[in-house]
């Protein structure tokens, strides 16, 4: 995230916009806790061999 994104103003003029802007932090906290998983495998190659061997012709 840009450092300077979070130095902007916000002027809310009306009840109806100060509703919608709390929903959306609400919203960006929530997703922002939100576990996430990982759907794939870590493998540690070491050596040259294992690695050629790994890629295969790709290199």
């Amino acid at each position: 995230m840009a450092t300077q994104s979070i130095k902007k103003n916000i002027v809310i003029h009306d009840k109806n916009s100060a509703t919608v802007f709390v929903e959306a932090l609400e919203k960006a906290a929530a997703i922002a806790t939100k576990p996430t998983s990982r759907d794939y495998s870590v493998k540690e190659l070491k050596g040259a061999k294992n690695i050629k061997d790994f890629f295969g012709n790709k290199l």
